[in-house]
């Protein structure tokens, strides 16, 4: 059993009603700015992304695309749409006619590697490092080659990318470069690696990093029952089970501790034919 990662997504601002308030604003006004259509769809687009409306994202891109079918930034939106609505074949397909028009993108590589980690953590990884190769302090680039290497097995070499891509986003907030995204990005490579180190043997760090993320007010139940994996295998298996019932039933929580036992390393086998239950 592999505790599932975190792979970084799409983290963008602002809000779908906002963009689209502010088109009905612009529409409405006959002296207000006219911005090029193909910008403004694809800033919608992105908002779409990051409010859960991958359909209406999918929507712009191609309507963008239809005016310019080589527009690169489209195909790129078309991908991410695609990605999220679950069509892995498209969002390739959309990547890789990018990468023709343009072969070192970034983004078009990224999208690549993410569409290949659930089945094919070696080849994300790949991806990724060709990503990397472009741009070397790409620390979502970092983080998700860490995340196809935790998946392949590889947890040191997971955690350096992973420390490398927090001693990135350290260094740009002492910059003063940061910023909402970027900070929600950070936290979330930091449990990449807390989650990392705690299946690789080294608990007491994992609870270590992962307490104060848990404790924000704004920390998701999915970074809660991180940490209660992390006390398990630490040995404090009343800690965790506790804070497993804060987030759902005794039977699921009871469940969830068998899973993580089962991440320990001196926990037996499954026998051949059995599903563990």
């Amino acid at each position: 059993m592999v505790q599932p990662m975190h792979v970084s997504g799409f983290r963008f601002a602002t809000p779908v009603h906002a963009v689209l308030g502010a088109l009905l604003l612009t529409a409405c006004s006959p002296n207000g700015p006219r911005p090029a259509s193909g910008r403004l769809g694809l800033g919608l687009a992105d908002s779409a992304l990051a409010g859960g409306a991958p359909t209406l994202a999918l929507q712009v891109s191609k309507a963008v695309l239809q005016r310019n079918p080589n527009d690169v930034p489209a195909m790129l939106r078309r991908g991410d749409a695609y990605l999220q609505l679950g069509d892995a074949p498209r969002a390739a397909a959309s990547y890789r006619q990018a990468l023709i028009l343009q072969p070192r993108s970034v983004p078009a590589l990224m999208g690549l590697g993410r569409v290949a980690l659930a089945s094919d953590p070696a080849e994300a990884g790949a991806r990724f490092s060709e990503a990397l190769a472009v741009d070397p302090a790409n620390q979502a680039a970092l983080s998700d080659r860490g995340v196809s290497l935790d998946l392949s097995g590889l947890h040191a070499e997971a955690q350096t990318d992973y420390r490398r891509a927090i001693a990135l986003g350290n260094a740009d907030a002492a910059r003063g470069l940061d910023d909402g995204a970027e900070n929600g990005a950070l936290a979330a490579t930091e449990v990449d690696l807390a989650v990392s180190l705690a299946i690789s043997g080294q608990p007491s760090e994992a609870v270590r990093i992962l307490q104060p993320i848990a404790a924000s007010p704004d920390a998701t139940p999915r970074v809660r029952q991180d940490l209660a994996m992390a006390l398990s295998l630490d040995n404090r298996p009343d800690e965790a089970a506790h804070l497993l019932l804060t987030q759902m039933s005794q039977d699921q929580a009871r469940s969830a501790m068998a899973g993580y036992q089962a991440l320990r390393p001196d926990a037996p086998a499954t026998p051949a034919g059995t599903d563990g239950s």
